[in-house]
């Protein structure tokens, strides 16, 4: 059993900026959803911070979503949205402001481990997810929001950060999108002014299909790479490659990607270490981290997800940061 420290940061895996004086940074309200901002905290000059904050979203009826646009100040490095998946009804129960947590583990008594939503790196991301596919979300769903950044600048910052869930026409939504995070979290090292790369393989824990895949990693990131396995493991093809940490590659593959269970996605994370101390994973800006992030449905939601290798227990979404690492090819 993993300790909850080595957890808690595994956790933290998890996209036109907003800033109060200047409204064209501002992000418009949908038609068609709504908006949520995330509650008034301050970061101090210097300061690497992630806070949790719970919420009920605004949706009065169980809804579906096609659209997902964020907006975050300069030096946001992630965002996530995590279903909240205890049973407490009465909000009075909760903390009502934003407070330091490293991915929102254990921000419950009754919610150890969340449900992965919505994973994104990105500062302004906008997730269009394909026609026949979006997220649900339950009548007045229940949510932790989940942003990290560092404030660069000499003055305290009191950060603005909303985002627009925006509903899927009714009648053309086949499949619901799932949160993917895969990884791992234990096999990074790399040396004082050195170099390391780092390969990591892991099988579908059943049938699904990959909707959309992107990189994560931290400044010291060089290169990354995401490869499909054939179902014999005897070839792969390249998914994804980038060379910028922070605003990397991603793929929604036309008609989504079906793996079978068993077949294996390779994750290839490459480094640079510019400092005179050996740095490994961790959850803030100067730690590092080796991650797939992405969606995917799978053909049968009424069947319960069984428990994938690497992965921390879930209902909904998968997040996986123990996935086993392998020989670099």
């Amino acid at each position: 059993m993993k300790s909850l420290g080595v957890v808690a940061v595994a956790v933290a895996v998890l996209a036109s900026l907003a800033v109060p004086s200047d409204a064209r940074t501002r992000l418009r309200k949908p038609r068609h959803g709504f908006q949520t901002r995330v509650g008034e905290y301050t970061i101090e000059p210097g300061q690497d911070l992630e806070v949790c904050e719970y919420r009920r979203l605004s949706n009065a009826k169980a809804m579906d979503i096609s659209r997902f646009q964020l907006r975050m100040p300069a030096g946001a490095h992630h965002f996530v949205v995590w279903r909240y998946g205890g049973t407490t009804q009465d909000d009075g129960q909760f903390p009502d402001h934003p407070f330091p947590s490293i991915g929102c583990t254990g921000a419950f008594r009754d919610d150890l481990f969340p449900q992965l939503l919505i994973p994104t790196q990105s500062p302004n991301v906008t997730l269009e997810f394909p026609r026949g596919m979006a997220l649900h979300l339950d009548a007045r769903q229940q949510v932790w929001l989940d942003p990290h950044m560092r404030n660069f600048g000499t003055e305290p910052m009191e950060p603005d950060i909303r985002f627009n869930l925006v509903a899927a026409k009714k009648g053309t939504v086949k499949h619901h999108a799932e949160g993917l995070t895969v990884g791992n979290s234990t096999n990074i090292a790399i040396p004082p002014g050195g170099d390391q790369t780092l390969t990591v393989e892991w099988p579908a824990p059943s049938d699904i299909t990959i909707i959309h895949l992107s990189t994560h990693q931290h400044r010291l990131g060089t290169h990354a790479t995401i490869d499909v396995l054939s179902p014999d493991g005897a070839s792969s093809k390249r998914l994804v490659e980038t060379v910028d940490w922070e605003h990397p590659s991603s793929d929604w593959p036309p008609g989504g990607l079906a793996l079978a269970k068993g077949q294996k996605l390779r994750i290839t994370c490459s480094w640079h270490n510019t400092e005179d101390h050996e740095v490994r994973f961790g959850p803030l800006t100067t730690d590092e981290m080796c991650f797939i992030i992405g969606f995917f449905y799978r053909p049968d939601e009424s069947v319960p997800l069984p428990p994938g290798e690497g992965c921390l227990p879930s209902r909904t979404g998968l997040l996986c940061p123990f996935a086993r690492a392998v020989p670099n090819a």
